[in-house]
């Protein structure tokens, strides 16, 4: 028992546990305050740099995408000034007109500057095939404008045989045609890039956008959350302050609360300051200790409070004491006794607790004890009944010991004049057999009939008797596959004298005694051999797990058993049929005896004319206690 007190009962003035638990909550709601507002900064950076890196990113796109574009364009117009220059040599060529190089001169004129936009891209890193490419392309210019001066040259100079000649050579159209397979390649792979760029910019421009709106989006529902949160503060800063202003009355109503609750209890309740002087006793402790309310209030506890050992009368060790230095629960020791007021010994059970108030300070003990003389007459009373049964165990031991006895006296006492009447009766055969008429010689034959059956259950009820003995070895794990084939062997005339087929699953070990065993099973293979039926007798033997248990069943194909004598066949000499079968009526109730010495049972279903089923169960080895002769 651990009492967390908000003070001494019945004085102090400290807040109430629910104006600390309010505070500790607004202090747990100031650090998640704090942790919001760190965590809405780092939401913030985090969405500003992924923002500024999108749109950077996006930037780069754009600035390549306008490279690579530069590129085409720069490419586009080579190719055209080239072909422009080519056309008006040409036209200049068949005429002789000065105004047809007037293209000529504007494309040559163009041409540095198309090369050198080239060269811009080039340095950008920006264009495809054009690194590589750029001075071997410069260089096919730089011959084709060559080769083109050279003929307008010669036109000029009359020498049109010669310009003419020079075209022939297709020199130029050789020319043309490597400068116009590298401006398409660049044209091609940049036209690509192109394409790819344009796809990329439109996925970083929706990144980007998904990026602006979602960081727009959590900063307002921080801007929300943290309006609440705000607002939620100041009311629950309000709230603290009205609780403020009630806490006094709240701290004497539960004081009050607790002091009404503790005197109405049951057990009688002490409870102390942290110097152990009393502060509170309840009705019941009144009672106990002899001491009132008023008498205790202020003394020490030692001197309303005497305990000593209840057996010995030493004194006992003060709880309070105890849970004050151990600053936690001190439960009395065992067989405690209380001295009242008047000088009276109650035995008490008791605990003692801290009183801490609601800063965790000990403030006090509160001493809870029981009045427990019921129980320890309850005790004593359950003591004497053990030592009676203890008494009556032993007392029918020897009772049981005193029967056993008995019967193998009573056996051997009935065997001798049984023997007697069996021997002068089968002498008076012999020697005056033949004179007798035929009804004589019937009674001679029933009397030694009688005798000899008289022997057999003799026998039978000494071989009953002894299977409730117990032994002085204990059980040991016996295999029941070992078992079943010890009895198939011992069984082993009748078997093949009956063409019997006996068959068995693998059977489970049990603890047990092995020669118990092997009269169960040669019981009920022995009885289904005994009653066959007009088929080749078949046995089968299995066990299957029953809970705790395993359930064993002997199975046959026998003559089956009517219901109505499913039950008493377990009884001693119940016999269901006439002296065409040899037996006492005691198998199936040594069985019986057997299977419940170790905690089973034994039954059997069966249907007349087709067979029986006879199943025992036997604990499992981890669960198998066996009882002793007094016990069945």
């Amino acid at each position: 028992m651990g009492l967390d007190l908000p003070g001494k009962i019945g004085g102090g003035n400290e807040p109430t546990k629910g104006f600390a638990g309010m505070s500790l909550g607004l202090k747990v709601r100031q650090e998640l305050e704090r942790y919001s507002l760190f965590f809405a900064l780092l939401l913030v950076l985090l969405t500003t740099a992924f923002t500024y890196r999108a749109w950077s990113g996006l930037a780069h796109a754009r600035q390549a995408a306008a490279v690579t574009r530069q590129v085409v364009d720069a490419a586009n117009s080579l190719m055209a000034e080239i072909t422009d220059a080519e056309t008006a040599q040409r036209g200049f060529l068949l005429t002789g007109n000065e105004r047809y190089l007037v293209p000529y001169h504007s494309a040559v004129a163009q041409v540095p500057a198309s090369l050198a936009s080239l060269a811009r891209a080039a340095a950008a890193r920006g264009a495809q095939h054009l690194p590589d490419q750029l001075p071997e392309l410069r260089g096919l210019i730089d011959q084709k404008l060559a080769e083109l001066a050279h003929t307008i040259d010669l036109r000029r100079a009359a020498n049109f045989e010669g310009a003419l000649a020079v075209v022939n050579e297709n020199r130029g159209q050789a020319l043309m045609e490597k400068i116009r397979k590298i401006c398409t390649g660049i044209q091609s792979a940049n036209e690509a890039l192109i394409a790819r760029q344009r796809e990329d910019l439109t996925s970083r421009l929706l990144q980007a956008g998904i990026i602006s709106v979602g960081g727009s989006v959590a900063v307002f529902l921080l801007l929300a959350l943290a309006t609440v949160t705000i607002r939620r503060a100041a009311r629950d800063r309000q709230l603290l302050i009205n609780n403020l202003v009630r806490s006094e009355q709240d701290a004497r109503s539960a004081h009050a609360l607790l002091q009404t609750t503790i005197s109405s209890i049951g057990d009688g309740v002490i409870t102390t300051d942290a110097a152990e002087n009393i502060v509170f006793l309840n009705p019941v402790a009144e009672s106990l200790t002899g001491w009132t309310q008023a008498e205790a209030a202020g003394k020490p506890l030692e001197r309303i409070f005497v305990i000593q050992d209840e057996n010995t009368g030493a004194p006992s060790s003060n709880p309070v004491t105890a849970a004050l230095r151990e600053n936690r629960i001190v439960n009395l020791a065992n067989h405690t006794s209380l001295t009242t007021r008047d000088g009276r010994q109650v035995p008490i059970e008791d605990s003692a607790a801290p009183i801490r108030s609601a800063l965790g300070d000990v403030t006090g003990v509160v001493l809870v004890f029981r009045d427990v003389t019921r129980r320890r007459e309850a005790e004593r009373a359950r003591q004497k009944a053990a030592a009676d049964l203890a008494r009556h165990t032993e007392l029918l031991e020897q009772t049981n010991a005193e029967l056993q006895h008995f019967t193998y006296a009573a056996s051997h006492d009935l065997r001798e004049p049984l023997r007697t009447i069996t021997a002068y009766t089968q002498l008076v055969q012999l020697r005056v057999g033949a004179q007798l008429d035929p009804k004589n010689q019937e009674f001679l034959q029933f009397i030694v009939a009688a005798a000899l059956r008289m022997s057999r259950l003799i026998d039978a009820l000494l071989e009953y008797s002894r299977a409730g003995e117990a032994s002085k070895r204990p059980p040991e794990m016996v295999q029941m596959n070992d078992v079943a084939a010890r009895v198939i062997a011992n069984l082993h005339s009748s078997i093949n004298e009956n063409q019997a087929i006996v068959t068995y699953d693998s059977l489970p070990a049990v603890m047990a005694y092995s020669v118990h065993l092997e009269q169960i099973l040669q019981n009920l293979i022995g009885n289904a051999l005994k009653y066959r039926g007009q088929d080749i007798p078949r046995v089968h033997i299995a066990a299957a797990p029953d809970g705790d248990a395993w359930q064993f069943s002997v199975a046959d194909n026998g003559q089956g058993i009517p219901l109505q004598y499913q039950k008493q066949i377990f009884e001693l000499f119940k016999r269901l049929h006439g002296p065409q079968y040899a037996g006492a009526g005691i198998g199936l109730a040594t069985c019986k005896r057997l299977v419940e010495r170790y905690g089973g049972r034994i039954w059997v279903e069966s249907e007349e004319g087709r067979g029986s089923t006879f199943f025992f169960t036997l604990p499992a080895a981890e669960n198998a206690s066996v009882t002793s002769a007094g016990d069945d």
